[in-house]
């Protein structure tokens, strides 16, 4: 198939390695410069001593098609917060109830609520102090469009004193018509992607965790297409190119290599961007490529101060224009501006690379760093995969408290690069697993590792590693991941990380190690006090520097570890 009509050439950057700005992340990092305090952070709510109800709804899914129609449904959360997070009120709970903010309310009663779109409606009973919660609705007599619909949801809440108080949403639903191209769908219900096979646009959707890697097009991909095949027989689902795709020739042949080996692929438009004529031209050109992943747009903007509302604006435009895919951005820094860039997409991955760094000195510009000055190849990180962690947690809370909680999700791109510049050290295979798994813990549900080719040979490699750990996440980690029946809670001992998945029949637990000590964990601290057999009831899946015994399970630095159990 031919995508020559569009020549995309553009200037490679690779900001995360030498700052090319006045700035970073708002701040001044020359010898020269002066600290002045960068601005652009994020405002925590203030917290309330009284309940807060923070109603939203939202569809099951982005897009729904046509084929859909009658088995739509609308996801509706009744939380009960603490916190003046976006659209939390007043609401008046029965003295008996539970209020704590650790715990929603136990006997509070239900809420009726009504969803409306155009001529369609429902009204159901919903229980208060629930998330996810489905209420089915045929939306088969809307006519399919590229214009979203406008859905108002309403709450109608009885007081102990029989007063009544209504709350309301809004929310928006894409609706489109039936395609034979690629279409890429996310299930609102748990973040995830739904796709249909490369070279099968007939059968059916299926739940997607993608599992992939940037690579550079100019300087490997154009002179070696065989990486793509290195990649596939690694494991990985997904390819980043990464422009300029300066070749037309050769990137043509880089498209039909994916799709022959049915793999997606993340189109790139980093310096096109704000540009919104290239940006129409390169969306005509490539919209119906039939691995069409995802779109991204503004890669690392905080970082280079991109005009605030440039994302926002390009994703208006390719949703006007496409709308079966969704949009990324990527986010360096830890705390700059994150509100007005992440109204511009979907999708927002954060690039936290804080193996082998001097995170209070930049050997590139001979300056501290600080939190108002300095750059140090990871923005306000300390230089471990508590950086991770943190990152990916603190990305998923603002996104909730903004109101984004169901409507944008989180990917991760584990550091797989190093030895230059603000790194000293390559991450080995061992910690480029950790920083996943930890990603998997707080909320990820993609990961593009940065970049390919990376470390390779023995099983301590980066690749070594993949091949074993890219079908473990897709055969294990992934259905608990994508279920929205599955249940989750995340766990902290003594620099342990540990995430807890149960489905109704089975848990999965992944755990890292964090810290630079040997680490003991009771079974209880992870959420599985329960176990009375763990020879019998836990089964070991994948593990690095950690094992287990009947009454814990046993780290050494970093060790991580991949496990189900029943109870």
């Amino acid at each position: 198939m031919s995508f020559r009509r569009y020549l995309l050439v553009l200037a490679t950057s690779i900001s995360t390695v030498l700052a090319q700005g006045q700035t970073w992340c708002g701040k001044n990092y020359m010898a020269n410069q002066t600290v002045v305090p960068p601005g652009g952070q994020f405002v925590l709510p203030p917290q309330s001593n009284d309940s807060l109800f923070a109603f939203r709804c939202a569809p099951g899914f982005r897009p729904y098609l046509e084929e859909d129609a009658k088995t739509a449904v609308f996801i509706v959360d009744t939380r009960i917060v603490y916190d003046w997070i976006n659209g939390a009120s007043p609401i008046s709970l029965p003295g008996n109830s539970t209020t704590s903010a650790s715990q929603s309310p136990s006997n509070a009663g239900n809420i009726t609520v009504t969803i409306k779109v155009g001529d369609v409606n429902t009204t159901q009973s919903v229980p208060l102090g629930v998330t996810g919660y489905q209420v089915p609705l045929d939306i088969s007599k809307l006519i399919a469009q590229k214009t979203p619909y406008h859905v108002e949801c309403m709450a109608s809440h009885r007081t102990p004193s029989s007063k009544t108080q209504k709350y309301f949403a809004n929310a928006s639903l894409l609706y489109l018509p039936d395609s034979t191209s690629s279409v890429t769908k996310t299930d609102l219900r748990t973040g995830s992607l739904w796709v249909r096979p490369v070279n099968n646009s007939g059968s059916g959707f299926r739940p997607f965790v993608p599992q992939g890697f940037y690579v550079s097009f100019d300087q490997y991909l154009a002179k070696n297409l065989s990486l793509i095949d290195n990649l596939k027989a690694d494991g990985f689902n997904t390819i980043h190119p990464i422009p300029p795709y300066d070749n037309a020739t050769i990137f043509e042949q880089v498209i039909n290599r994916t799709i022959e080996l049915g793999l997606y692929i993340i189109f790139d438009m980093r310096s096109n961007y704000q540009n919104l004529s290239a940006v129409a031209d390169l969306v005509n050109t490539y919209k119906f490529l039939p691995n069409l992943l995802t779109w991204e747009t503004a890669h690392e903007p905080d970082g280079n101060s991109d005009p605030l509302n440039a994302a926002k604006l390009a994703y208006d435009l390719i949703y006007q224009m496409d709308g079966y895919h969704p949009i990324s951005i990527v986010l360096n820094c830890e705390d700059y501006n994150f509100s007005p860039y992440v109204e511009g997409a979907d999708i927002v991955l954060e690039d936290a690379y804080p193996i082998g760094i001097n995170a209070t000195y930049s050997p590139v510009w001979d300056t501290p760093c600080t939190p108002d000055f300095g750059h140090c190849g990871c923005d306000n990180c300390k230089g471990g995969l508590i950086d991770i962690k943190a990152r990916v947690q603190t990305y998923k809370d603002r996104l909730d408290i903004l109101g984004y909680g169901r409507t944008k999700t989180v990917w991760t791109t584990p550091q797989a690069f190093g030895s230059g510049a603000y790194w000293n050290t390559t991450p080995t295979g061992q910690q480029w697993a950790a920083m996943g798994l930890i990603s998997f813990n707080h909320g990820a549900m993609g990961s593009m590792s940065y970049q390919y080719p990376t470390t390779t040979g023995n099983v301590t490699t980066i690749e070594g590693t993949a091949t074993n750990l890219t079908a473990i996440i897709t055969e294990n980690i992934q259905p608990f991941l994508v279920d929205p029946r599955a249940t989750f809670s995340v766990y902290s001992y003594q620099g342990v990380d540990a995430g807890l998945w149960n489905n109704g029949t089975t848990y999965l637990l992944l755990v890292a190690n964090a810290g630079d000590n040997e680490v003991i964990v009771p079974w209880g601290a992870v959420g599985l006090g329960k176990i009375t057999n763990a020879t019998a009831q836990v089964h070991r899946i994948f593990s690095v520097a950690q094992n287990f015994n009947v009454s814990s399970l046993n780290f050494r630095p970093g060790g991580i570890g991949i496990y189900t159990a029943t109870l």
